[in-house]
């Protein structure tokens, strides 16, 4: 993995518990675990029916340097744009980490 290709700038945004409410319900929000130089590489999008209505999705995969706590139950971020991650693999022996993602409608 070539770094001059990793030119973009990934937040990896993970679910925490960072307080309770006034009926003491769990208040959870994404924070930011970490800011790493990425490189996106768009896939074609798609489009396919959902409760009767017509739903589009981009989907992209993102290149990292290696980390190895990065699971699906993580967020990206990129150009302002939130990513949910669909799968996680390992670049070579912990060269990079490279993930798919779906772009987020809200």
């Amino acid at each position: 993995m070539r770094a001059g290709k990793l030119d973009k700038r990934v937040a990896i945004l993970r679910e925490q518990e960072t307080g309770r409410d006034e009926v003491n319900q769990p208040i959870i929000e994404w924070v930011t675990v970490a800011t790493v130089w990425g490189q996106l590489a768009p896939d074609r999008g798609g489009e396919r029916i959902e409760a009767q209505q017509l739903t589009g999705a981009e989907n992209a995969t993102f290149r990292i340097g290696y980390r190895g706590d990065l699971t699906v139950k993580d967020r990206v971020t990129c150009e302002g744009r939130a990513w949910d991650i669909r799968s996680v693999r390992e670049i070579g022996r912990r060269v990079g980490t490279e993930f798919d993602v779906t772009a987020r409608a809200d």
